[in-house]
């Protein structure tokens, strides 16, 4: 399920407008929700799962990444006022052996050296061209490393949430997902690049068909898919307006495969303070046949605002 915007006028909502008329815009229309001031608090959570040898995911936090101290089981929580030009990413490494370690990490390495030119992204046009620029650089990196090693496949997916003032706005390679929570229902930001959803497309398979097929693990697209090295862009979705109460979702299939969307979406509506990790439990009880990274962003009322008031 995709997120669907609001049918609305624009002399009807006046934080609407189209990108293209601001400098630095593209020309994808989307809505401002006018939010100047909130919270933001950040979870994150992973583990190696109860069936995999070694642990092939790794997650990016404004320069915050899985490391050989906490790999195989880690969380943490924290807020922070300051959310403008930050990023958040999962990845889910591929490749054998020790290799999707090592992709995932260079994909997360790059990542960090992207940091400061993405905090200073200048609208989504600029925003769009570092984040094309970063997965073509990561791709020609982890096609040259499993060269060397002479592995025929590898790679690594790719979700990242890029917060620009008032919205947040999607990037995405594979099939790690990212969702947005409200208190009537969980949205899909995300589409899978699997054989599965091709063959939906293409009539051959029905929804509930696609998800028992084995097609539904079998990537199209994914960092380090573009062998030839003509450039790779990740595919992304316009800006999502922030709210009070919208908490967002960054997760690896190793969530999604083990927890229905109904089950993510009621652990998620619960108070908990660490919902990351709570979810790679729920994920570890249903059988933890995977790595699991999440990341869960959940926006709140701004504290110093409210004691001012």
């Amino acid at each position: 399920m995709f997120f669907h915007q609001k049918n609305i006028e624009q002399d009807q909502n006046p934080f609407f407008y189209y990108g293209g008329s601001y400098s630095g815009e593209t020309t994808e229309p989307f809505y401002h929700s006018g939010l100047m001031n909130y919270t933001l608090r950040v979870s994150v959570a992973t583990h190696i799962g109860k069936v995999r040898g070694n642990h092939e995911d790794n997650f990016y936090l404004e320069g915050l990444c899985l490391n050989d101290i906490f790999r195989n089981d880690f969380s943490a929580t924290y807020t922070t006022r300051v959310s403008d030009g930050m990023s958040f990413a999962v990845f889910d490494g591929m490749g054998g052996a020790a290799y999707g370690e090592i992709v995932s990490e260079i994909a997360v390495s790059i990542l960090r050296k992207y940091e400061k030119k993405l905090k200073k992204a200048d609208g989504t046009r600029m925003l769009d061209q570092l984040v094309s620029a970063y997965t073509t650089e990561a791709n020609d990196a982890i096609c040259d490393m499993l060269t060397q090693k002479h592995c025929a496949v590898g790679g690594t997916t790719f979700s990242m949430l890029y917060f620009m003032g008032d919205a947040v706005k999607p990037y995405y390679l594979g099939d790690s997902r990212i969702y947005c929570y409200q208190s009537d229902g969980l949205t899909r930001l995300t589409r899978d690049h699997t054989v599965a959803n091709q063959k939906v497309d293409a009539a051959i398979y029905t929804e509930e068909e696609a998800k028992r097929s084995p097609d539904q693990h079998r990537l199209t697209l994914f960092i380090g898919a573009d062998r030839k090295k003509i450039g790779l862009n990740a595919d992304s979705r316009p800006p999502i307006p922030l709210e009070i109460g919208n908490k967002f979702l960054l997760c690896t299939d190793g969530l999604t495969n083990m927890c229905s969307d109904d089950e993510i979406y009621e652990l998620l509506s619960q108070n908990y303070f660490n919902k990351a990790a709570v979810l790679i439990q729920a994920a570890l009880q249903n059988g933890g046949a995977d790595n699991v990274t999440c990341i869960v962003l959940e926006v709140l009322p701004d504290a110093l605002s409210e004691e001012d008031k």
